[in-house]
């Protein structure tokens, strides 16, 4: 007996003892991890700073861990708030481009509360719980962004025609750069306008590009969606009616991220060369989203319609040769007479 209340004194003091060194540890944490990613830094930016985006590659998905964007210091730096059992922790990206592609830094800050403090303690430190899944969260973004970007088709569909259609638009100008951001916020934009004002549309929606170069790398768009007849808005307002006439096009279906529209539309342009080929350059350049956020989160299953106006071929006209009379010879018998 005697022993059993050593051994629980022991335990008591062991414990107290384990108690008063948690309780000493500081609150406050930083704990930080990198990985190089094969992506562009661009690409790997705007993956991330994608509030939408979050739940293909938080580590924290299954304990509600919650993403806020904070701000945008830099394109090399982004901030978030991470909502974790109701605290908030800073959350800090690094984006440095590599020979490979773009090292990434994770850096999480916040404080701790004395049972998150035992826990982290019992579990390793609060290095390696919140550093593995700092470790976890790049490892699902290099998984996610590796795989679903390298995994794409481009298909030259030929010569279709395009038919007429009224929509309703939202006009903007942004730099090549930012154009996948502020079209989506255009999107929302054009949504809402539809839901507010109770408009049936009669497809998908498209965008509109303005075939005219633009200073500073830029680019002009019209988000647009379909309706069945011609809608005028009030002076002043974003949004505005439009229309354009059957034309014919070069078709040319991507399937995958929108990174490689680029490529979709040289092919397009290369594809229009070979075929001798005239593009309009004055009419409606088009892509129109038929697979997309928010009803398929994974771009390689994303399918995006490219047309590129070409002009119509002119058919030559007939010159007909004008009919004469042949002239009649009369016989010397039968010439006219002169008087004389």
């Amino acid at each position: 007996m005697r022993i059993l209340k050593y051994i629980f004194l022991l335990l008591v003091l062991f414990s107290l003892a384990f108690v008063v060194f948690v309780a000493t540890q500081p609150a406050d944490y930083k704990i930080t991890r990198s990985k190089e990613i094969n992506i562009s830094k661009d690409i790997l930016f705007n993956f991330v700073a994608d509030s939408t985006a979050v739940t293909d590659w938080n580590p924290w998905k299954q304990n509600e861990g919650v993403f806020k964007n904070d701000r945008v210091l830099s394109k090399d730096t982004l901030t978030q708030q991470l909502i974790l059992d109701e605290k908030a922790n800073k959350s800090l990206f690094q984006f440095k481009k590599t020979e490979k592609g773009t090292l990434v830094t994770w850096e999480l800050t916040g404080k701790l509360d004395f049972k998150t403090k035992i826990l982290n303690a019992l579990r390793g430190g609060v290095d390696n719980v919140v550093g593995d899944k700092l470790k976890d969260g790049l490892n699902n973004i290099n998984q996610y962004l590796v795989k679903e970007l390298s995994t794409y088709n481009i298909e030259i569909e030929g010569l279709v025609t395009k038919h007429a259609t009224n929509y309703i638009q939202q006009i903007d100008t942004c730099a090549v750069a930012d154009f996948q951001k502020e079209s989506k916020r255009l999107l929302q934009n054009m949504i809402s306008f539809v839901e507010q004002n109770e408009i049936i549309i009669t497809g998908l929606p498209f965008i509109v590009f303005e075939n005219a170069k633009l200073p500073n790398n830029k680019i002009a768009f019209s988000m647009c969606v379909p309706v069945d007849e011609e809608i005028l808005t009030t002076e002043g307002s974003e949004i505005s009616g439009g229309h354009f006439d059957e034309f014919l096009a070069i078709k040319t279906v991507l399937t995958g991220d929108y990174s490689h529209n680029k490529e979709a539309w040289t092919k397009t342009a290369n594809y229009i060369k070979k075929e001798k080929l005239i593009e309009d350059v004055t009419g409606k350049h088009i892509e129109i989203y038929k697979v997309s956020l928010p009803k398929e989160r994974k771009p390689s299953k994303w399918i995006t319609e490219i047309y590129v106006p070409i002009k119509r071929k002119e058919v030559p006209k007939v010159v007909r040769p004008i009919a004469t009379t042949p002239a009649v010879v009369l016989p010397p018998s039968e010439e006219p007479q002169t008087e004389e």
